[in-house]
């Protein structure tokens, strides 16, 4: 199937009930039909709902567009219709890079080259954006990895005052959220099933933006609770690309996480939703592996967090009885990049297995060390740290006579001694707000 002139992709209207916190968003694609996509929000006023106004009508707007991309790369249709309200010329033009950007894994593993008819027709708007004299408290996006943890340990230390957030029903993020001591604000999200349906009739399938979509609802989330900011646990590392298109853009499977996506988010929420609301990474200064190195401080979270996706499909986690596969990009990339900081024994205690004996491994290590193969398609750091992680087991003592490990640093060969130290320097690019000792996190940087 190739994506056809003739059809369309529309966008419907949306519905929000207050008294249930039930938010509808309605999409119609010219060739799979109609979907509806349901997000409950919880503890909806209408007082606060009145009190927003017409800056939440955009908020919501935003969020209906960017959740839109799960149903149109079904067929991404040629041609992109609105009966409803039209995004403005610069969100438009933010919605054209996501939706390029964050599809062009999927356009690459189905030959399809990279997505650049993809075009929104925005209309000119006078930017509407207001403080909104928001409380002065952050909302903190949590996945149940090493990165939110390590955030939230930060803004504990700085006194901020702060909820958990995420989206989605999963046990597994309940329990890990549980053991942080902090309060949770659940968004529920319900993808239309008719989504699967079209699946197997022969659509499109594979990686959308998520992260861009949960800032979305998380925005709309700190509106409706209060919230004067909004962070995620993005590293710098998440900039890297997978490879190169035929166009020379670079398809990244991380792009909503990139620098480049936070800055254009930003841009949009300062300008025509809140002057006062800050979204960004508050370990956007960071390497994967100094962040890694940071979270070996808390060992308390070793037998509960986990950065394996098999424990999220719709379907329910597909881990039984255990947070990690260990036989992911995901689960081989953390083993490696904690290895050198903490113990074997503790290691080993957390993945229930020797992830480096593994031989089933190898291609997958080959690609990660940049041996062979393209960077895996998942959230997994660069290279470099990788060859550098393999280079510090070298002087650990209980993985410098390890026979792998030996055998990877003769494939490797020499690590320069400055990429550890660059990748344990803090950036300087960031969005970090001055405010409330945010940027006191600059001062953990590892030595």
């Amino acid at each position: 199937m190739k994506p056809s002139a003739a059809q369309a992709f529309t966008f419907k209207d949306w519905q929000f009930n207050v008294a249930s916190g039930e938010l509808c968003l309605h999409y119609q694609d010219a060739q799979f039909g109609p979907f509806t996509e349901r997000l409950i929000f919880p503890q909806v006023t209408q007082q606060r709902v009145d009190a927003l106004g017409q800056q939440l009508q955009k908020a919501i707007d935003c969020l209906h567009w960017m959740a839109g991309v799960s149903y149109y790369k079904t067929s991404l249709a040629r041609r992109i219709n609105f009966t409803g309200v039209r995004p403005d010329l610069a969100q438009a033009r933010w919605l054209e890079q996501t939706w390029q950007a964050g599809l062009a894994e999927l356009a690459h593993t189905n030959q399809l080259g990279w997505l650049g008819d993809i075009r929104f027709n925005g209309e000119f708007a006078e930017p509407l954006a207001r403080s909104l004299e928001l409380a002065p408290r952050s909302l903190v996006a949590i996945g149940g990895g090493k990165d939110s943890l390590v955030s939230i340990e930060h803004l504990k230390t700085v006194g901020e005052s702060f909820q958990l957030f995420v989206v989605g029903q999963s046990a597994f993020i309940e329990e890990v959220a549980a053991t942080t001591g902090q309060p949770l604000y659940r968004v529920e999200r319900y993808l239309d099933p008719r989504l699967g349906e079209a699946n197997d009739q022969g659509a499109y399938n594979g990686h959308v933006p998520v992260t861009a979509i949960n800032g979305c609802v998380a925005v709309v989330a700190a509106l409706l609770g209060d919230f004067d900011a909004v962070v995620f646990s993005n590293e710098r590392s998440a900039d890297e690309g997978n490879l190169r298109a035929e166009n020379g853009q670079w398809v990244n499977h991380q792009y909503s996480k990139s620098f480049a996506y936070e800055i254009s988010w930003q841009n949009i929420v300062q300008t025509s939703l809140a002057s006062d609301l800050r979204c960004f990474s508050l370990l956007r200064p960071f390497s994967e592996l100094a962040i890694v190195k940071q979270f070996a401080r808390y060992p308390r979270y070793f037998p509960v967090f986990s950065s394996c996706n098999r424990n999220f499909h719709l379907a329910g986690s597909q881990n039984q009885g255990h947070h990690w596969c260990g036989s992911c990009p995901k689960c081989a990339f953390v083993f490696l990049a904690l290895a050198p900081f903490i113990s074997q024994q503790e290691l080993l205690g957390i993945f229930q297995r020797n992830l480096l004996e593994d031989e089933a491994l190898n291609e997958l290590y080959a690609a990660l060390l940049d041996l062979a193969g393209i960077k895996p398609f998942e959230c997994v750091g660069e290279a470099r740290e990788c060859r550098v992680a393999m280079h510090l087991l070298a002087s650990h003592p209980d993985w410098q006579a390890h026979p792998r490990v030996r055998d990877w640093l003769i494939q490797i060969g020499n690590v320069p001694e400055h990429w550890q130290q660059a990748l344990m320097q803090v950036s300087e690019r960031h969005q970090i707000p001055a405010r409330r000792g945010f940027r006191e996190v600059l001062k953990h940087a590892v030595d």
